[in-house]
């Protein structure tokens, strides 16, 4: 479809026939796969972009089906598989001389675990995944695999920094750097490491653009990726954390840097004219509000336990601090990942999200009512019977008390 009709630059195939891609990653993963292939030869795109990693993962198992209809912008599987594999990146890392961190693996979380925390570990749950994580004054932290990702990949237990991460965006050809762009990751969801919530353009460091490049030529990518560093100031270092084979939160802020990789990956795989790669502009901030909101509610939690994640090594900063933070980033310059005037549906479906959210927070105290009408009934000494000494952790108190 080399015809295919141009809105700012992208496709409309990449723009509205792509969002129905998006579908339930809880279903079983043939059942998945099924519907995603359906969607594809009902509305027959020229490209297809995978944006979540599982998603990525299920074309990719099912390209040779997925081919016969339409072009997945995705390398080759063991060329993806350095992306998905933790400790296939880490281990090439090392000898390429790129930086990695102290880590572990294993096949299975609680091993993981048991090696590099001991009994000091707790399980997490976050939009990002799940896995054990450390308890919040220990410096260590684990990044599970995605849900979707082959069960035979490495799972790695990575040292959790304060300090912003740095990210390099880049567009490849059969390993060839095309386009790179440098961002700072200035606040994450959750504070333990995850999405970019607030992100900003910053100078390409030579050390980055070599780190990047050399590992994205060495395995041949072709396409998009994100290389994801940590920056240590102290010592003026940087230390890999992962590559990410996919479109991530900061497509938005390249396009609104001047970068647009979403038509770049179009002109890569020949549905649209190349042209010229222009230079993006630096300074250029970018915010996802709502999960703004979210790690909001985790940084004035973090002093509490209530956060559903695990707070950074170190002290969390203060409640003062994190509100502060988060008023101060309503400031003119600072642009918002969905709400576009040129695409104003993906910010009509986002406010509605924001809406869910802030409502949900506001019931929060009503759903706990019953919570607290039982309370007395429980704790009362003369309602509740002495447990012996042996099972005073199965008393509910005890259970409240280590869940909050």
């Amino acid at each position: 479809m080399r015809g295919e009709p141009l809105e700012h630059g992208i496709p409309l195939a990449l723009r509205g026939r792509a969002r129905p891609l998006h579908t339930a990653v809880s279903k079983p993963a043939a059942l998945h796969r099924y519907d995603l292939l359906r969607i594809i030869r009902r509305t027959e795109p020229a490209l297809v972009i995978p944006t979540v990693e599982s998603t990525l993962v299920l074309l990719s198992e099912a390209r040779d089906l997925l081919e016969r209809h339409t072009t997945l912008a995705a390398p080759p599987p063991e060329v993806l598989d350095y992306a998905l594999d933790k400790g296939k990146t880490l281990r090439l890392a090392a000898r390429l001389g790129v930086p990695v961190p102290r880590s572990v693996q294993g096949e299975r979380t609680g091993e993981i675990v048991w090696r590099a925390l001991g009994s000091a570990s707790r399980w997490r749950s976050s939009p990002m995944g799940t896995g054990y994580t450390a308890p919040p004054r220990t410096p260590w932290a684990s990044r599970c695999a995605t849900p979707g990702r082959p069960k035979s990949c490495s799972r790695c237990c990575t040292r959790s920094h304060r300090t912003p991460g740095r990210s390099v965006a880049a567009l490849c050809g059969r390993g060839e750097p095309l386009a790179l762009l440098a961002y700072s990751r200035e606040r994450e969801f959750p504070l333990s490491g995850g999405v970019s919530v607030l992100r900003k353009t910053i100078p390409l460091d030579a050390r980055l653009a070599t780190h990047a490049t050399t590992l994205l030529r060495e395995i041949g990518w072709h396409g998009v990726a994100m290389v994801e560093f940590k920056h240590d100031r102290a010592s003026d270092s940087y230390t890999l954390m992962e590559i990410n084979g996919r479109f991530q939160a900061s497509t938005a802020l390249s396009l609104d840097a001047g970068l647009n990789l979403p038509r770049l990956v179009a002109a890569l795989y020949d549905v649209v004219e190349a042209g010229p790669i222009p230079t993006y502009r630096v300074g250029v901030e970018e915010r996802w509000l709502r999960g703004d909101l979210l790690a909001l509610r985790d940084g004035l939690a973090a002093r509490h336990r209530r956060s559903a994640t695990a707070a950074p090594a170190g002290a969390p900063p203060s409640r003062t601090a994190v509100v502060w933070h988060f008023l101060r980033d309503f400031r003119p310059r600072v642009r918002y990942d969905e709400f576009k005037w040129y695409d104003w549906h993906p910010g009509v479906v986002e406010a509605v999200s924001l809406l869910a959210l802030l409502l949900a927070w506001l019931l929060e105290p009503v759903r706990r009512v019953p919570g607290y009408l039982r309370r007395p009934a429980v704790t009362s000494p003369a309602a509740a019977p002495v447990a012996p000494p042996h099972s005073a952790f199965t008393s509910s108190v005890t259970q409240r008390s280590i869940r909050a």
